[in-house]
């Protein structure tokens, strides 16, 4: 299981298109919003989506400046559905780009991948 603390920084004029967007993805709450373009986001994996996959896809949107992770905790209290890498949990490797992590690639699919 992983928890994420993600302060997300949005282009000005364009919060409440991305809270619109990030209220639709898995496991995330925003934790505080002052109104001035910066959120501080929560995330969860769920059964179906790794916490770094919906950072990762939060990164990537047009409206998004920039994402920092300034809290992690990863644990194998929770079992989660099988990895191709590792069927008892789904540990998300840093070890990929911004678009594998989005796309739900771990670094051993990563890998693959490119060879």
């Amino acid at each position: 299981m992983s928890i994420l603390g993600v302060v997300v920084r949005v282009k000005p004029g364009h919060l409440d298109e991305v809270i619109s967007e990030l209220s639709a993805a898995p496991g995330l709450d925003i934790a505080l919003n002052p109104g001035d373009g910066r959120l501080v986001a929560i995330i969860e994996d769920t059964q179906d989506t790794p916490a770094a996959q919906v950072m990762a896809s939060i990164a990537l949107l047009p409206q998004v400046l920039n994402t920092s992770l300034v809290y992690e905790y990863s644990g194998p209290d929770v079992t989660h559905a099988e990895s191709p890498t590792n069927p008892d949990t789904r540990y998300q490797s840093w070890r990929t780009s911004l678009s594998q992590m989005a796309a739900g690639m771990d670094a051993g699919v990563a890998g693959a991948a490119r060879q």
